[in-house]
């Protein structure tokens, strides 16, 4: 009987012990425009022999067909979730800083704010505190929450010395004990080259991250792609589209590994956005100003389209809402507020100068295409 007792007590307490607690990642793909994820390949550039090298290699990505170049995105994100940034039916989201360039904006994306001393892409540790620093403190999550990118410059983004945040960045190496995966991505990432200085491929960000999430499973991780951006700086518009296409098949990878965690299934958000736009037709290849394209001698406007984002979330509090018609524009500042908030915290609270979360509440007045086509969001 008391052995009865026993096993009755802990299939009570077993639904206890399974409670679902939130967890988010975010994964930011450097430097895409809007254009390319909900139009598809530029008609403008896609045949042209000075941007395309190897035709075979984007053959399957159409004009006009977005689906084709990001399927993850539109068959399942934009299907569970919500889209943002597709001007064209009256949906915005702008960063807010006036550098429109790397650093700057992953400085508002993780900390929420534009910060004038954070201007340029130099290798300097950032005074701010980002959303991921500070939610690392909370007990709840000490020691939860690990960033993995491709660029060199996320641990003084991140500024890891103050921070102490798990971060492994550019061509880093994964260091204390080691899986057996982790070794072998050590060596080979060793032995392979990169045509970045500063930009490891992609792969292995993506592979690091999975295995890391695998062996400490955090609450909070950050994956920062890198590939496209550079392609474009290059002027190879094939390699770029490859890559928008090599980062959407991760996306659907990382979020199938997901689901089949209990740890993470039907408990994880999943937000997806960019540091910032690029410019049009000739002027692709920069953004924030002309100076950012090797060799380029000449005067530094402002390229026009580099303040244009895009953003797309899905998760078990997010609505199936589609894309998003904004009144105004939404700000890539909310994106950390936002991130804060899916896990229970309030970063407004203690950032003041954050701006506030995106409203994705099923009561929003969202604008459901094809649904309720009176709607709009406000999004601020």
């Amino acid at each position: 009987m008391m052995k009865l007792n026993w096993l009755v007590l802990l299939v009570l307490l077993l639904p206890l012990s399974l409670k679902a607690e939130p967890k988010v990642v975010l994964v930011s793909i450097d430097g895409v425009r809007w254009q390319e994820v909900f139009a598809g390949a530029d008609p403008t550039l896609y045949q042209q022999p000075q941007w395309v090298k190897t035709p075979e290699l984007i053959r399957a990505f159409k004009p006009g067909q977005p689906e084709l170049l990001m399927p993850f995105l539109h068959k399942t994100v934009k299907q569970q979730g919500i889209t943002v940034g597709d001007r064209r039916q009256g949906s915005a989201i702008n960063v807010s800083n006036p550098y429109q360039i790397s650093y700057p904006g992953y400085q508002e994306l993780l900390a929420g704010f534009s910060d004038p001393a954070i201007h340029s892409n130099n290798k300097i540790a950032n005074p701010n505190v980002t959303v991921l620093e500070w939610l690392n403190q909370q007990p709840q999550l000490q020691h939860k929450v690990a960033a993995f990118g491709s660029w060199d410059l996320f641990p003084y983004i991140l500024n890891t010395k103050r921070s102490g945040l798990t971060v492994n960045a550019g061509f880093m190496q994964e260091q204390g004990k080691l899986s057996e995966k982790q070794k072998y991505l050590n060596q080979l990432q060793a032995k392979t080259p990169s045509p970045f200085s500063s930009v490891r491929l992609d792969v292995f960000t993506q592979e690091f991250a999975l295995e890391h999430m695998r062996l400490h499973k955090p609450k909070l991780l950050y994956i920062a792609l890198g590939e496209a951006d550079d392609f474009a700086h290059l002027g190879q518009y094939d390699q770029y589209l490859a890559a928008i296409h090599r980062s959407d098949q991760f996306i659907a990878d990382l979020w199938q590994e997901l689901q089949n965690d209990p740890y993470y299934r039907n408990q994880t958000t999943l937000l997806i956005s960019t540091d910032h736009g690029r410019g049009e037709a000739a002027q692709w290849r920069s953004h924030g100003k002309s100076a950012a394209v090797p060799g380029y001698k000449g005067p530094v406007p402002q390229i026009a389209g580099s303040e244009q984002i895009w953003l797309a979330a899905m998760g078990p509090e997010i609505p199936a809402a589609g894309l998003i018609r904004t009144t105004g524009s939404w700000q890539q500042g909310q994106m950390a507020a936002t991130l804060a908030a899916a896990l229970g915290f309030d970063y407004q609270a203690v950032q003041p100068k954050a701006a506030q979360a995106f409203d994705f509440s099923a009561s929003a007045r969202l604008a459901l295409f094809g649904k309720v086509p009176v709607a709009e969001s406000q999004g601020l």
